[in-house]
């Protein structure tokens, strides 16, 4: 008997640390009917204005074929779905369809302490239809955990400051992570889509030395999409380019396969490099060798932790003042 009191402290041990964080659903979505809503958007549009509390909606399997927006007045709303490869929120809108890239966004987000759970979004515009955007958020304090963000080109709009994406899977092909928010990735997977063409992760946007902005990927994987590994030897991917002048990408602790070029970046037409910042430290992966990497004054190999200090989740989001609401895992630190 005692043996089996052990084994049971042990399992619900193991419950307790793998899901620390059990939601209260405030209402449900589901397409069937059997929820309170078969539509996202009006839930969102159910929930209170300038709440200080968390809103919570689940959101049930089945593909959403809606935009949705999360406007100002939506505060603390969370979108939670079951898994993400069964609950997919999906639209096609892109720049070659007659959409801006701002409004090409599937899931558009400005209300603050926003989160996302177990969710896909995508926006299924081909290749060949330019900025189709999946998610564009310009909140403050987001957080998004296991999510699926399927795109090509311009899939990914960060643009708030500070956010947070962990254990998340970006798919894309030519500046898939944008923007100008104040953003850290952390345990993500970074998958490009097309070969025979220069693509790239990033397209950061700090244009102002004093800007708070820039992208931190730590303990990420930069690899192919399996969609087209047998491609693989064709692709070229680079970590990024500078959208402006003071564009601000750090890698760290991270696995680059042999799709990064040994050149690793790329310039930006009339955009100088002696002010940007990209830099790298302690990257693994036949895509890491730094020996060939591009020579700009902007450009730099960290070489020791306190170097790094600055882009922990602690100190480049001020993670542990916000991030604990949200339930979310994350390391403050390396």
């Amino acid at each position: 008997m005692p043996s089996f009191k052990l084994a049971m402290l042990f399992i619900v041990y193991l419950l307790v640390t793998n899901f620390s964080y059990c939601y209260s659903f405030d209402v449900t979505v589901s397409l069937d009917g059997t929820g309170n809503y078969v539509k996202i958007s009006d839930a969102i549009a159910a929930a209170p204005n300038l709440s200080t509390k968390r809103f919570s909606i689940h959101v049930k399997p089945g593909t959403y074929k809606e935009l949705i927006e999360v406007p100002p007045s939506k505060t603390f709303i969370a979108l939670i779905g079951d898994d993400a490869s069964t609950t997919i929120i999906v639209d096609d809108r892109s720049n070659g369809t007659g959409s801006t890239t701002a409004t090409s966004a599937t899931l558009t987000v400005r209300g603050a302490n926003f989160m996302a759970q177990s969710l896909t979004f995508q926006n299924s515009a081909g290749p060949k239809e330019h900025q189709a955007v999946a998610v564009l958020d310009q909140a403050k304090h987001s957080a998004y955990y296991k999510c699926v963000f399927l795109g090509y080109q311009d899939t990914l709009y960060a643009g708030g400051l500070p956010q947070f994406f962990r254990e998340c899977d970006i798919y894309g092909s030519i500046d898939f992570i944008f923007g100008n928010g104040v953003t850290v990735f952390q345990d993500c997977n970074i998958y490009v889509r097309e070969f025979g063409i220069k693509t790239t992760v990033t397209a950061q946007s700090k244009a102002n030395i004093d800007d708070q902005s820039g992208f931190v990927f730590q303990n990420c994987k930069v690899t192919v999409s399996p969609e087209i590994a047998s491609s693989k030897d064709k692709v070229l991917l680079y970590l990024g380019r500078p959208w402006k002048e003071y564009s601000t990408v750090v890698f760290i602790e991270s696995f680059l396969d042999t799709v990064v070029q040994p050149k690793g970046w790329l310039g930006w037409p009339d955009v100088p490099v002696d002010q940007l910042f990209f830099a790298e430290y302690n990257n693994t992966g036949p895509g890491a060798d730094t020996s060939r990497r591009v020579d700009w004054p902007g450009y730099h190999i960290l070489h020791t932790a306190t170097q790094v200090t600055r882009f922990t989740v602690e100190n480049f989001i001020g993670g542990s003042q916000w991030l604990p609401e949200t339930g979310i895992p994350f390391r403050t630190g390396f």
